[in-house]
């Protein structure tokens, strides 16, 4: 049975969102708690676990997966956030920030079950080994990696040094074969010879070795001074150039969002694609916001922006009526939302990107 909880069950963090009696601020708080608390907590671990850079200038294929699972995680944790609010005496999230990083280490042990079978119970049989014989130990060393050794190095960290090659092990257990080699006396051949813990990856790379385990290591791609493949001009884009793209117009639609509605308005309203027509039509069959949301970024009520819709796009002059402004007006705040999304696009290529939020109302006033 669960236990009944209230509110102030949960996290502090979430108590403005939960208490929120208006759904537009809900939304707003809800936003912010995925934006600016949940999604650098996803990104740290998933960078991490899975060595890719996050970044949108690179679409390898593992790059790829951990903003999938990025995705995931937010869609799950927004309808978990939503559960809570609506019962609040039955659910309750003590700690968000240690929440999502349970979900996140949980989805990233998923995805390495899934891509590695045989390497992940290859894992979990020499993790096992390690935690019930009494002769060897397994720990989390000072800069957070795990190691393992002889019980009495518990809580050291070894040099580093490569460990020996998988035939010199091989041969020092006298074995008939790799299979005729138990877990325990695979450990203990590889301890005797390095002398020191050892990183628990590391161990289970050599134990693949050994054993002939074949599932392909995952590894980035992300490598600056790796040679691209060699592509046809006449080709279409790949899935990756696709992809990229894809989240470098999501990383774009983010910032839009959160520019001063007459900023918005301005850019939004006139927006042309090649050929002079609204470029806006685009962004509901991108997935990037629906006209529905698009109104709401414009504080324009729904009826009058579908009204609109077939118009688009708008001279400077109309939109000016529209909000009480001169022509010049509109022309300079479309050019100041150009720049600061100029500005703001050219720093976030510079640093490794966070998969960007979904599009959501914002209140700030020009």
């Amino acid at each position: 049975m669960n236990q009944q909880l209230t509110v102030e069950g949960s996290d502090a963090l979430l108590w403005p969102f939960l208490r929120a009696d208006d759904p537009l601020i809900a939304e707003e708080l809800l936003t912010d708690l995925i934006q600016n608390h949940a999604d650098p907590i996803i990104a740290k671990i998933l960078q991490s676990k899975l060595r890719v850079s996050f970044s949108s200038l690179h679409g390898s294929p593992e790059n790829q997966d951990a903003l999938e699972i990025a995705s995931d995680l937010r869609a799950a944790l927004i309808a978990e956030l939503h559960a809570v609010q609506q019962h609040p005496t039955q659910k309750s999230i003590k700690s968000f920030p240690d929440y999502v990083a349970i979900k996140t280490y949980s989805a990233c042990a998923d995805y390495f079950r899934e891509k590695n079978p045989e390497r992940w119970r290859l894992k979990n049989l020499l993790r096992y080994q390690l935690k019930q014989n009494l002769r060897f130990a397994l720990w989390r060393g000072a800069n957070n990696r795990w190691y393992a050794g002889l019980s009495q190095w518990e809580d050291t960290i070894g040099d580093g040094s490569a460990l020996p090659p998988t035939n010199l092990i091989i041969e020092s257990l006298a074995a008939k074969s790799p299979n005729d080699i138990e877990p325990g006396q695979l450990l203990d051949a590889i301890f005797e010879r390095v002398s020191y813990p050892v990183e628990f990856e590391r161990i289970v790379t050599l134990a693949a070795e050994v054993w002939g385990i074949r599932d392909p290591p995952l590894e980035s791609l992300d490598d600056a001074e790796r040679t691209p493949e060699t592509r046809s001009v006449n080709s279409p884009p790949g899935v990756d150039t696709l992809f990229e793209q894809r989240v470098y117009l999501e990383a774009l639609w983010s910032e839009v969002v959160q520019l001063p509605v007459l900023q918005r308005a301005a850019l939004l309203l006139n927006l042309r694609d090649a050929q002079g027509g609204s470029a806006v039509f685009f962004i509901p069959h991108m997935g990037l916001a629906s006209q529905q949301q698009i109104a709401q970024l414009l504080e324009l009520p729904s009826e009058q922006f579908a009204a609109l819709w077939n118009e688009l796009p708008l001279d400077d002059s109309r939109i000016a009526g529209m909000f009480r402004l001169t022509r010049q007006q509109v022309i300079n705040l479309r050019k100041t939302a150009r720049e600061r999304l100029a500005r703001r696009m050219n720093k976030a290529e510079a640093k490794p990107a966070r998969f960007p939020a979904p599009p959501a109302d914002s209140k700030k006033a020009y």
